[in-house]
């Protein structure tokens, strides 16, 4: 992690975390996605922050993050409640969901670092664009954009962006 990046969430007030499928858990060793976790808790550590993530295989549910922090809308494994089923159920998470919506919301107008790890287009309307619109209609907002192939960020926020072509479990090792 650069020193830049770092400032920039030292700095923040709030992190808003964005979690896709290059994190996901089938693709490292169970000890690399530990690993990940407890070195994003740290990150965000004595900061408000909420995580979305994209992913389905219940890790980020036995890190150290904060349950309450965090919200699934693609479902869980465990639970057998998958957004690619049939019949998948979206009324558990939504009231997660409306927590987090609340959260966003006191996010305006103050320094808020939008950390996405991982997050591609599978979604991209759940996590990718809404995080882009937050950082753009939050003037003191920036969005830090992590992925190995999928980094760009629109125009209009290159000023306030770092872009990190990286996997994301690695660029959280260093």
């Amino acid at each position: 992690m650069t020193k830049e990046i770092k400032e920039i969430l030292e700095q923040a007030e709030m992190i808003l975390v964005g979690i896709g499928s290059e994190c996901a858990a089938d693709a490292y060793e169970p000890a690399e996605i530990a690993e990940f976790y407890e070195n994003l808790a740290k990150l965000v550590e004595g900061k408000p922050y909420f995580v979305v993530t994209l992913n389905t295989d219940d890790r980020i549910w036995d890190s150290p993050l904060a349950r309450e922090q965090i919200v699934a809308p693609c479902g869980s494994e465990r639970a057998g409640n998958v957004v690619t089923d049939e019949q998948y159920d979206e009324s558990w998470y939504l009231p997660q969901w409306e927590a987090y919506t609340k959260w966003v919301q006191n996010t305006l107008h103050r320094k808020l670092a939008v950390l996405e790890l991982g997050v591609g287009f599978q979604y991209p309307q759940v996590v990718r664009w809404p995080f882009e619109k937050t950082a753009y209609f939050n003037n003191k907002a920036t969005l830090i954009r992590v992925h190995s192939k999928l980094a760009q960020v629109p125009a209009e926020l290159t000023e306030r962006s770092q872009t990190i072509n990286e996997n994301p479990v690695n660029f959280l090792k260093k």
